[in-house]
């Protein structure tokens, strides 16, 4: 028999339940970080804004209001689907006609937002982007405990395909953990046949990629996001000792951007500690995906709680 008193115990399960909503809290807090940075630039879309302004002007907000950035701002323009950021200097600009992504996330101590919006400057392209809004909704309104992960992505499959376009098949939604952005299980913008099940307390990018084109991405050359593998190797160039300790120092096991390493090192050495690093195995680029020239991709992304009862959108 217990010598705790009621209030005590009272006391304790308050405790308790507040710790679980504290867990939260820091999912729900990344998520309106996100939220409000796409705030920040959807009007800089215009043309002739830098895409690299918009790319700062995210990641600046994002930095100053959560514990920093899950991964490098991209800016998708009309063929680009993902993995572009601003290279050091770049110099691309928006232009009139262009249809414009903006993806980026935000985390509070591991807890991790991703979230995404596509602009048309060019009303042409607006179905294209209801498309994909509509269809990560659809997949947004099954997630519950227990639906199964390939139902959702057939869904999202006939939604965009009922507007007349393509979905993207390389490229899904992704189940998001502490500290990390790519975690175990996808939600597929196509139909398969696994049946895994979604349950409660875990947490979901769900992402949807309309396109024009055939639904098939190809990787670009000159990648300009790069991630570390949580692995130690040895490495026999000075610079990529360097670069190994300013990406553990400052980004982890997040994705970054070239160019944030960039303004500390000197280019010749960087592109050497890349290739070292790379056929080492202790670093991988996230090459820029892209349509053919000429098509155009729109995404939508919300990050979502699975509750008891349901879902809950964070962003």
């Amino acid at each position: 028999m217990s010598d705790e008193k009621p209030s005590e115990k009272v006391e304790s399960e308050d405790a308790e339940e507040a710790e679980e909503e504290d867990i939260w809290d820091k999912w729900r807090r990344a998520g309106v970080v996100a939220r409000e940075a796409l705030k920040i630039a959807r009007p800089m879309v215009k043309p002739g804004t830098k895409v690299l302004d918009i790319v700062e002007a995210v990641e600046g907000y994002i930095i100053e209001n959560s514990s920093g950035c899950s991964f490098p701002c991209n800016v998708a323009l009309n063929h680009v689907a993902a993995h572009y950021t601003s290279p050091l200097n770049d110099e691309t600009v928006i232009t009139e006609g262009d249809l414009v992504t903006i993806d980026c996330g935000a985390h509070i101590d591991g807890c991790i937002s991703d979230s995404a919006i596509t602009v048309a400057l060019d009303s042409d392209h607006e179905a294209l982007v209801k498309a994909s809004i509509d269809a990560t909704n659809v997949a947004i309104r099954m997630l519950r405990p227990g639906a199964k992960l390939n139902t959702i992505g057939a869904l999202i499959e006939d939604t965009i395909q009922s507007a007349g376009f393509k979905p993207i098949k390389q490229l899904t939604g992704h189940q998001l953990r502490e500290y990390e952005l790519h975690s175990d299980k996808q939600i597929p913008c196509v139909s398969g046949k696994s049946e895994v099940l979604v349950e409660e307390g875990e947490v979901y990018a769900v992402e949807t990629f309309a396109s024009t084109g055939s639904g098939n991405v190809t990787d670009l050359p000159n990648p300009v996001i790069y991630q570390l593998l949580p692995i130690r190797v040895p490495v026999r160039f000075r610079g990529s000792r360097e670069f190994l300790s300013i990406a553990r120092k400052n980004y982890g096991e997040f994705p970054f951007a070239e160019r944030w390493i960039a303004q500390e090192m000197k280019h010749a050495t960087l592109k050497m500690a890349e290739r070292e690093l790379k056929k080492n195995g202790a670093l991988i680029a996230h090459n820029i995906l892209a349509e053919e020239k000429g098509e155009f991709v729109s995404q939508s992304e919300h990050t979502v709680i699975i509750t008891e009862d349901g879902h809950e959108k964070t962003t």
